[in-house]
């Protein structure tokens, strides 16, 4: 694989991961409830043209967390080749166990595998290099100090999407009693 490929298959993994279900989509009795515009319980020649030319225009949209991060080039639709990059990051590098499942542990774990785009000002200060990314050093040292924050004070606020992994309750804070994920993915 080229340094392009590479680099974009790296800058995918953070935040977050795909998991199967999300790409299921609606069922085919959703998309006639929604396609019968005229709710008349039938779906005519126009309701499954405009139907289509609707489901066209989600469908290039990113429109959920894990497109988000597949959209390398942010310009706010998820192509073929980043698809194709994310299936393929997603398999060899975060499905650690090749299970076909995404526990929430290999989800977490991401930050070891492969560096993340800066998207905060906490991030931005632990980009030692201020290439726009955290490499895997740069983010275990952003959460090896937001650990001593813890243990320390209690409780610290979740400023980036890395420590959003560790916020099981999802309050906005890394507590105490969510500490211990933390501290065994550190090796502490």
């Amino acid at each position: 694989m080229g340094k392009k490929v590479v680099t974009l298959l790296l800058a995918v993994v953070f935040g977050g991961v795909l998991s199967l279900p999300a790409l299921a989509g609606p069922t085919s009795a959703e998309r006639l409830k929604h396609a019968d515009k005229n709710k008349d319980g039938t779906v005519d020649a126009k309701e499954r043209h405009q139907e289509k030319v609707w489901e066209h225009k989600q469908g290039s949209k990113v429109n959920t967390w894990w497109e988000n991060r597949a959209d390398t080039d942010n310009d706010g639709k998820v192509d073929s080749n980043e698809l194709s990059v994310w299936r393929t990051l997603e398999k060899e590098r975060i499905d650690l166990n090749n299970d076909g499942v995404i526990s929430a542990k290999e989800k977490r774990l991401c930050w070891r595998h492969a560096r993340s785009r800066v998207n905060t000002d906490l991030e931005a200060k632990y980009d030692t290099n201020s290439d726009g990314w955290l490499e895997p050093s740069e983010a275990q040292e952003l959460l090896k100090d937001r650990y001593t924050i813890i243990k320390s004070q209690g409780q610290a606020k979740v400023d980036s999407l890395l420590e959003e992994e560790y916020d099981a309750n999802n309050d906005g804070l890394i507590d105490s009693g969510e500490l211990e994920e933390l501290k065994q993915d550190l090796g502490l």
